[in-house]
């Protein structure tokens, strides 16, 4: 027979009871990874495809397409956990927002809408801190070690961005994506509003206006913001798409764009506009407490 699986023998033995049984135990089979990651497979009638219990025990097609969990909308999927929780919203503030964002970008989920406000957020402290410290980048060093370092100060920078690179790439492996927003923002704050004291300093800060390329204060100002804007971004948009689902990135994602450009615009505004009042460290502790706004918009 040259198809002997269609023979009446092979049909007859496939519809026995024990061989039915062993396929039975074979498919509800629970192998370790599937145990510890919570993906099990679970009983479906009329021999459907079967679904598996995602994180939380919420359940998902092992196709691999999003689906809604009792919000109505929410990404559910492995990355399911890799969000930050939100804060609830009062009824008539919910109602606005999906009439406002129905009208803009058509129907979409409240949980969505939700998340994209926050991330919108996060972006906008982002980039405007940012763009505020960018501004101030170049004239510090210049003020501190001559602007003749500029250029040597920019290959230095390249060399510390791959550092910290490292450091980010090996904590991805280790830890959810949105703590990450946490260990970095809280670092950079740290770091930026270190900067900002010392800037004031008589000695080793801006009133000190003897010019060294050994005053080490400017090399790490430098650095520091160029890290910022190579490392954060990227980490931004990664988390973000992790997250969303891809209807809502196709119809949102110029939302979070907009609010990003007004940040990258009031940065370099507040630079121009108050400098003379509060001085450059004043204006630089303003990019610092926009890291802690990243990590606050991140967590709510």
């Amino acid at each position: 027979d040259p198809f002997p699986m269609a023979s009446p023998e092979a049909k007859r033995l496939m519809s026995s009871s024990s061989l039915s049984s062993a396929t039975s135990a074979w498919s509800g089979m629970k192998t370790g990874l599937a145990s510890r990651f919570g993906f099990e497979p679970s009983s479906s009638s009329g021999g459907g495809p079967s679904t598996f219990s995602g994180v939380g025990g919420r359940s998902s097609s092992p196709s691999g397409s999003d689906s809604e969990d009792e919000d109505g909308g929410a990404y559910i999927g492995p990355d399911a956990f890799d969000r930050a929780p939100s804060l609830p919203w009062p009824a008539y503030l919910k109602g606005r927002c999906v009439s406002a964002f129905g009208a803009l970008y058509g129907d979409t989920p409240f949980p969505e809408i939700v998340r994209i406000l926050h991330l919108s957020a996060t972006l906008f402290f982002m980039i405007g801190g940012y763009w505020l410290l960018r501004s101030l980048k170049d004239p510090v060093l210049a003020a501190i070690c001559g602007v003749e370092v500029i250029p040597r100060a920019k290959m230095l920078s390249v060399f510390i961005v791959l550092g910290v690179v490292t450091v980010y790439n090996y904590l991805l492996d280790v830890l959810p994506r949105h703590t990450l927003f946490y260990y970095f923002g809280l670092t950079y704050f740290f770091l930026f509003g270190l900067i900002a004291t010392l800037l004031a300093s008589p000695t080793y800060g801006l009133p000190n206006a003897i010019p060294s390329p050994d005053r080490w204060l400017g090399w790490a100002s430098y650095c520091t913001i160029e890290s910022f804007g190579s490392l954060m971004v990227s980490l931004f948009w990664s988390f973000t798409n992790s997250i969303t689902l891809p209807s809502t990135q196709k119809s949102t994602y110029g939302f979070l764009t907009a609010v990003a450009q007004i940040g990258s615009i009031l940065g370099p505004t507040v630079v121009t506009l108050k400098t003379q009042d509060w001085g450059i460290a004043g204006v630089y502790w303003v990019g610092a407490f926009c890291m802690l706004g990243v990590v606050g918009s991140i967590y709510t």
